[in-house]
């Protein structure tokens, strides 16, 4: 039994100071093991590094070695790497800049949620320099630093930008950010030029596959934010005073939520001369005195692609000239506009088990919300909790406990000791930055609140307790079954070493009546990383041989809902098995084997899930199997790159007992037998009041060939990839595009909707599809 050590804690508790922000007082005892320099600060503070913070003196390059400190991941050098993670903080106070902050891979740039800390550029900011803060720059050869489809694992959170002292018509942006999933930007405000005809844009995303933006206040501009991206979600936005407040020069499918866009002559812009736009859905927003609410670039009598695909649902417009603008016309005047909650406005293709096809304009049918998943009008949402009314002193370090974080010493009593501790006294269990390697299961009990230290804590399952596929077992646990409660868990990664084939990494008990439970920023990471002995040298990619090696079955599953669970809201998790290695400068593939993604089979319901992944498992990513009430919105997925070779079937045998898909017997009777056998994107079956606001389902590989991806190649990667059978009631499906893909839906085993025709500008889109 671990006990805490007084002497330890009474010296951890005389480094806390009781003033500010928890972040900036507690005392930082993380670490990175597999650095090679053992002192490697994970934690910095700007102000250690000479940053002034009095808006007078030039802190540009106080900032810059603050996050570069150390051997780090450099553009131009490394192309990515897990060892050197980083916690950038800044205090209250206006950082004047003159040049780009430069924000390396795998870096947290943090401020105080309550006095937030500005980042303004000096006059003298040069016009080469791209962003105020960089994520991702551009090198010599035309090319961004970090593949933008493999940028993973930032955040910057608590900031202002601030780009008001340069000229109107200077190109200035605030920050640059092509990025992809596991990234965040939340809380953060942009105070740009609001003087007419200026160039200024808060936010740039040209490439990329993310991700979460929340929480964000955009004040003047030219075009205020710019997202051009795979897909994201967006929950929270507010737009004052831009000329345009959102332009989109691509996407396949993004979903807006609780966007609010005030006195600006444009609200959303499709870009009028690529017309790349797939899809967007947006719902719970309103626009108020705005001339154009939204710009498309789909004609309004437009029947057969889906390019400029548009949902709206619960948009409420206000002083609003015109709401909809289309190339021919006016598809939508707000005053004709009956802005009911549960009305629909769509430009693209409908569906339902009768059949497909085009629709545009006005749809008015009902589309009514189950009342257990709405606060009062609109979804519930709720952000990541910042704790900023609780010191340092109420977060009990897992040090405290005897957990080491080394990656080497079984930390599996301490943290459950930790966990035990914060559940009882009402403490939060902060996991400092480290790898904690565990044997057995670790209980998160009800009442418990779990921060790790900013996407660098990672709990990581080992051994024999985890290696059996026929008796599978949590790594981490949330509640005992039947167990009812809360928790709030924020900021963790749980990952396997080597051969886990029975591990369940997550699995969720908990019931929670009232306001629902939270996991944030909480992602599984199976494989492709240091420290997991998974990765290149030991599971290279498969191309030739077929045959499964038993020490690359990393895992079982990644999150399991049980029957007795409810009243959850997570966002931003990300259920990734790896594609290929992190520490490999060469991108190189590798071949891990996770049977399952998220699986909720929850009697009870009232889940929400807000910018969700999950990718490269064997069996299925998403399956919803006799639940009710949930809310998913936007969910992404792709299909393992290895597939069809070796089948779906393999290695992981299918079990009814969790209703897992028969490929033998469903795909007997396919003539393109092998990419029938592939992974499922989304399954639902016998449950009810499911509702998906957006969706990306995605298969780009045939074996690790992309050919079967590419807009004119001749035959696709899969052949099915959502499914929905049994029994079902109340299923909504908005903005689904699929890529790679012969059938978008099957129903009850028979192929509905085919994807051909529903053509968009890379991906297939559908609009709607609502069984009746």
């Amino acid at each position: 039994m671990v006990v805490v050590s007084w002497l330890i804690l009474l010296l951890y508790l005389s480094g806390l100071s009781a003033a500010g922000f928890w972040m900036e007082d507690m005392k930082h005892l993380g670490k990175s093991p597999y650095h090679p320099d053992p002192s490697y600060q994970v934690f910095r503070n700007v102000k250690d590094f000479g940053a002034a913070g009095d808006g007078v003196h030039d802190d540009t390059d106080a900032i810059n070695q603050a996050i570069s400190w150390g051997q780090r991941c450099e553009p131009g050098v490394c192309r990515g790497s897990t060892i050197a993670p980083a916690v950038v903080y800044f205090p209250p106070g206006t950082y004047l800049i003159s040049n780009s902050i430069i924000d390396l891979f795998y870096t947290q740039l943090i401020g105080d949620p309550v006095n937030r800390p500005v980042i303004k550029a000096s006059p003298s900011f040069p016009e080469y320099s791209f962003g105020l803060i960089d994520s991702n720059p551009y090198q010599p050869n035309s090319a961004l630093a970090w593949n933008s489809t493999n940028a993973f694992f930032r955040q910057i959170r608590n900031l202002i930008i601030d780009t008001s002292a340069l000229p109107p018509d200077f190109p200035a942006v605030g920050i640059h950010w092509p990025s992809s999933q596991a990234t965040a930007i939340t809380n953060c405000i942009f105070q740009l030029s609001t003087a007419p005809g200026n160039t200024h844009t808060g936010l740039f995303i040209e490439e990329g596959s993310g991700g979460l933006l929340n929480d964000l206040y955009f004040y003047g501009g030219g075009k205020a934010a710019i997202f051009g991206n795979q897909q994201y979600t967006a929950r929270n936005l507010w737009f004052f005073n831009a000329d345009v407040a959102i332009h989109i020069p691509w996407n396949w499918s993004w979903t807006f939520k609780s966007l609010y866009i005030t006195d600006c002559r444009v609200g959303i812009q499709m870009d009028q001369d690529q017309k790349s736009t797939g899809s967007l859905t947006l719902l719970d927003s309103e626009f108020h005195n705005v001339d154009v609410g939204i710009i498309t670039t789909r004609p309004i009598l437009e029947t057969n692609g889906t390019n400029g695909t548009l949902v709206m649902e619960n948009v409420q417009f206000n002083a609003v000239n015109k709401a909809v603008q289309s190339p021919d016309g006016i598809a939508l005047d707000s005053n004709n506009w009956r802005q009911g909650v549960n009305d629909l406005f769509i430009m693209g293709h409908l569906a339902d088990e009768n059949g497909i096809f085009g629709q545009t304009g006005y749809y008015a049918s009902p589309s009514s919300r189950n009342p257990r998943l709405v606060n009062g009008i609109k979804y519930f949402e709720r952000s990541k909790p910042h704790y900023s009314d609780i010191p340092a002193q109420g977060f009990y370090s897992a040090r405290l406990f005897g957990a080491t974080g080394d990656g080497s010493t079984d930390d599996t009593q301490a943290l459950n000791a930790l966990f035990n501790s914060a559940s009882s006294n009402g403490t939060i269990a902060f996991l400092d930055a480290g790898v904690y390697v565990v044997t057995d299961t670790i209980l998160i009990p009800p009442n418990t609140r779990v921060v790790g230290e900013a996407l660098t804590a990672i709990i990581m399952a080992s051994g024999s307790n985890f290696q059996d596929m026929a008796n599978p077992r949590p790594v981490v646990q949330v509640g005992r079954s039947g167990d009812v409660g809360y928790i709030e868990w924020s900021d963790t990664f749980v990952s396997t070493r080597g051969p886990c084939a029975g591990a369940i990494l997550i699995e969720y008990n908990l019931f929670t009546n009232g306001t629902p439970s939270g996991m944030w920023d909480v992602h599984t990471r199976i494989g492709g990383f240091a420290g997991t002995s998974l990765q290149v040298a030991e599971c290279p990619a498969i191309k030739e041989d077929y045959s499964i090696n038993s020490a690359c079955i990393a895992a079982y599953m990644s999150m399991r809902v049980t029957e007795s669970a409810g009243g959850l809201y997570s966002e931003n998790c990300w259920f990734w098995v790896a594609d290929h290695d992190l520490e490999d400068q060469q991108y190189s593939r590798i071949t891990i084997y996770a049977g399952r993604g998220l699986l909720i089979e929850s009697s009870r319901g009232q889940f929400w899930f807000s910018a969700s992944g999950s990718e490269h498992h064997v069996l299925y990513q998403y399956q919803l199997s006799s639940t009710r009430d949930v809310y998913i919105g936007h969910m992404q997925t792709e299909s393992a790159y290895y597939q069809p070779l070796p089948l779906a079937r393999l290695p992981f045998p299918a079990l009814q007992q969790i209703n897992d898909p028969n490929f033998e017997l469903s795909c007997q009777s396919d003539p393109t037998e092998a990419n029938c056998e592939m992974g499922w994107g989304l399954r639902i079956m016998n449950s009810s009041n499911v509702a998906v606001y957006g969706a990306g389902i995605y298969s780009f590989f045939d074996m690790y060939s992309d050919k079967c991806a590419a807009k004119d190649s001749e035959y696709d990667c899969q052949t099915r990839i959502v499914e929905i059978a049994g029994s079902t009631d109340g299923i909504k499906l908005v903005g689904l595009s699929t890529v790679g893909t012969t059938v978008m839906i099957t129903e009850n085993s028979t192929d509905r909707i085919g994807a051909r025709i529903n053509n968009s500008t890379f991906a297939d889109t559908l609009a709607l599809y609502q069984p009746q």
